[in-house]
């Protein structure tokens, strides 16, 4: 999942470029951002007049839309104490009312996930786990583990919103039962699959790890791998989310998603987006998703992926739900009318799908989701 803090109001208002800057201090990020996360996720009392995907006859999928939840109800899900005492996840269980007499938080959860995906104009999401830190041994080192949501919780929740949710596991390939784990997952439904290097602390490129992909290649499970700079979870190494890496992925006739197409903000180094974009030219199997890149801080990478044809057209769909974008954000390249009109969307999902509309990618990038994993075009 993606911080409040991807949402800073008073950004720069640029599309791309060089040139743009902006101001990224740490606690007025956490501050600010969280109370731009509550004025985006709650109620408003008007909307947008034609929302972004309400044509029924389209087919279009969400890649990218995270389940949590902090194990209440037995669902097997843990979240480190630094996160549930922070600012970022206080907001987040106020604005989405996640805490109400006779309901857990994680019941509650998803409840509003559904309810969101439900009228959002997508055909459907891919909801995604988090693995756990492994040892040297394979075992989970939960003292290094910030979030973990299990792959069977995941199952659970999909089954009982089928017609509007996919599963996307996360397997962390430094797992011992890692190989039987992507099969297991295969076996139940789950056409793709997570890993969250940075978090995970997991070296796609590592030889050991061969065998586990050749595993994925030969089921046809598409692989997504984060990639570009992480402002949530902490991170164990953010080397480790160098879209490079995923060479030796791709290597193995994998089919990989760069998730967040190795993009960051101004103040980010190293500058990792260059990187997935020369990968594009040389793997026709790999492609990127815009999960998160409708938030202030992403607004000059997004600008260079869309400026670029060859990465315009292997962009698919993703919104990092919970965490709603940032229209105002985008007024230099959409217009301020534009932009209010996004933003009296209540709905997280549909806002987003919207706003990358006005961008020029949304529904198609949607669609070309909804083709590579559902039809298995790859």
């Amino acid at each position: 999942m993606k911080p409040v803090c991807e949402m800073k109001p008073g950004c720069p208002r640029v599309a791309s470029g060089p040139d743009a800057s902006m101001s990224l201090n740490r606690r007025e990020v956490l501050v600010t951002g969280a109370a731009l996360l509550a004025s985006a996720l709650l109620p408003l009392t008007g909307r947008a007049e034609e929302p972004a995907g309400a044509n029924s006859r389209e087919r279009l999928l969400d890649i990218h839309v995270h389940l949590f939840g902090i194990g209440e109800g037995g669902t097997g899900c843990r979240m480190a104490k630094s996160i549930t005492n922070g600012l970022q996840f206080r907001a987040l269980v106020f604005t989405l009312g996640l805490r109400k007499p006779g309901t857990t938080l994680d019941a509650a959860y998803e409840k509003v996930l559904a309810s969101q995906l439900a009228s959002s104009g997508l055909s459907r999401a891919a909801i995604v786990a988090q693995d756990a830190v492994y040892d040297s041994s394979g075992k989970p080192n939960w003292q290094r583990t910030s979030f973990y949501v299990p792959n069977d919780y995941l199952f659970n929740v999909v089954k009982r919103h089928s017609e509007i949710m996919i599963a996307c596991p996360s397997i962390n390939p430094d797992r011992a039962d890692a190989v039987d784990e992507v099969a297991r997952c295969h076996e139940l439904g789950a056409r793709l699959f997570k890993i969250h290097p940075p978090t995970q602390g997991v070296n796609v490129a590592d030889p050991k790890h061969r065998k586990f992909f050749q595993k994925c290649a030969d089921l046809g499970i598409v692989v997504l791998v984060h990639t570009g700079h992480e402002h949530s979870a902490p991170v164990i190494d953010k080397l480790l989310a160098s879209p490079a890496r995923l060479e030796a992925v791709l290597d193995q006739g994998c089919t990989v998603v760069a998730c967040h197409a190795g993009t960051g903000w101004p103040t980010d180094s190293p500058d990792q987006l260059p990187e997935f974009v020369s990968l594009l030219k040389r793997y026709p199997k790999l492609w990127g998703d815009t999960a998160v890149l409708g938030t202030p801080g992403r607004v000059r990478d997004f600008g260079r992926l869309l400026e670029d044809p060859l990465a315009k057209s292997r962009l698919l769909h993703g919104s990092d739900f919970p965490f709603p974008a940032a229209p105002q954000a985008y007024a230099a390249t959409i217009g301020d009318e534009t932009a209010k009109q996004l933003n009296l969307e209540a709905n997280s999902l549909k806002k987003d799908l919207a706003l990358k509309e006005a961008l020029g990618i949304g529904r198609a990038s949607a669609a070309r989701g909804f083709e590579l994993i559902l039809n298995g075009k790859t």
